[in-house]
């Protein structure tokens, strides 16, 4: 009995090790954020999240590229989440691991979105697609569980401005065959929820 409590203890310590050697030292744990809840006047919140742990020692660098411009949003580790407060309307995000990938969303004021970062197997590495996640799905709940909060610090920033070159480069590499696809990921209006009061 008490051998198993060891054990079970023991376990628990090497998961949340694993865990916190997984995650970006450029970003840094926080509370919920006032976004992930209620998004500015005019806005709605995407919260990125990746439940998943394969590919877990890979990062995954998010961004929005709606205006033609790789406008960083964060690195999502394995066991992250992080909320993205964006204009209402449409908006094109992108993953980046290995490769890059891409959603389409149209959100609507007073929203809160969700997407899940989900790895998959490259060829050196990681790559990583983007899911979006319906507000009614039976899964969101226990994903949003499964994450912790993170932002971004100026570690972030300056490593987002270090890479610039590379993740444009493999924007340029992949969008247009992206563009080209018909199963293209998309957040619709009315996938999200209402923001709280």
């Amino acid at each position: 009995m008490v051998a198993g409590k060891i054990r079970a203890a023991l376990l628990a310590m090497g998961t949340l090790l694993l865990l916190n050697a997984c995650a970006s030292t450029h970003m840094r744990d926080v509370p919920e954020p006032i976004a992930a809840t209620k998004p500015a006047e005019n806005s709605a919140t995407l919260v990125l999240m990746r439940p998943s742990f394969f590919g877990g020692a890979i990062q995954s660098s998010v961004y929005d590229i709606t205006t033609g411009n790789s406008e960083f949003i964060g690195i999502v580790s394995a066991g992250k989440k992080i909320a993205y407060e964006a204009p209402a309307g449409k908006r094109r995000l992108m993953v980046v691991g290995e490769s890059a990938d891409f959603m389409d969303a149209d959100f609507a004021a007073d929203q809160i979105y969700y997407a899940r970062v989900v790895p998959r197997l490259g060829v050196w590495k990681a790559r990583f697609s983007l899911e979006p996640v319906p507000a009614s799905s039976s899964e969101l709940e226990s994903d949003l569980k499964s994450c912790t909060w993170v932002d971004n610090t100026p570690a972030s920033h300056d490593w987002a401005r270090a890479n610039i070159q590379s993740v444009d480069a493999k924007k340029a590499e992949y969008l247009e065959d992206w563009e080209k696809g018909s199963d293209k990921p998309f957040i619709a209006r009315d996938a999200g929820q209402k923001a709280r009061p």
